[in-house]
């Protein structure tokens, strides 16, 4: 009768490690690494050897912080697999303004829908309001506010309150005063803007697959 009560709780422990968020980590300079970073680095590695769904699994990851590049990537990713309405509503959901050569979605945009069904527009459009529940500016705000609750710092039982004492020492040396820390985690709550902290990730780093378009679909 053990036996199963332990299998069940080994099970137990392994989802609840599975489930568990990105910490707070910090890069030599005392710069946080934010948990959309760490996911989308996590993303172009497992793409580059040639795991696409582990990719995937990142780059979802990162987009429920609000990280349009890795809503992109997702976009590319059904646009690989040639589920054109998955990929449109997608290219739909990211903010062109914060993405380098944002013309290149917006002529995907244009190129796919030219090549879709009304009824498959029509799907794409309730596709990206779904989407937009979960990857949309307000959730993608409460993630990173949910994210800064679940830290916790000595000297306090409080989570998410970062204490004025507070001083972390880095191996390389570098001090980060409970002041810097809540700075740079209230930017990236409420001033988020995507960078890649080992060099910048664009478009055109992007492999895009051409889509050949069937005169026979919009009929």
């Amino acid at each position: 009768m053990k036996k199963p009560q332990l299998f069940i709780l080994l099970l137990l422990i392994l989802a609840s490690a599975v489930r568990a968020e990105y910490g707070l980590h910090f890069d030599d300079n005392g710069q946080i690494i934010r948990p959309d970073e760490y996911y989308f680095a996590q993303g172009v590695e497992d793409r580059e050897d040639g795991f696409a769904e582990a990719a995937h699994s990142q780059f979802l990851k990162s987009a429920a912080y609000g990280n349009q590049l890795a809503m992109s990537m997702v976009g590319f990713y059904h646009l690989n697999n040639k589920d054109l309405v998955k990929a449109v509503a997608w290219f739909q959901l990211v903010n062109p303004g914060q993405v380098d050569n944002s013309q290149q979605i917006t002529d995907l945009i244009d190129n796919i829908s030219a090549v879709l069904t009304a009824e498959e527009l029509a799907m794409a459009k309730k596709l990206r309001a779904q989407l937009a529940e979960t990857y949309g500016p307000l959730p993608t705000l409460v993630k990173r506010e949910s994210w800064k609750k679940s830290l916790k710092f000595t000297g306090t039982s409080l989570k998410g309150y970062i204490p004025p004492f507070l001083r972390i020492e880095l191996n390389s040396g570098i001090s980060v005063t409970g002041s810097n820390l809540r700075n740079q985690i209230d930017g990236f709550i409420y001033e988020y803007e995507f960078g890649v902290p080992e060099g910048k990730v664009t478009l055109d780093d992007i492999e895009i697959p051409e889509q050949q378009k069937e005169t026979d679909s919009k009929q």
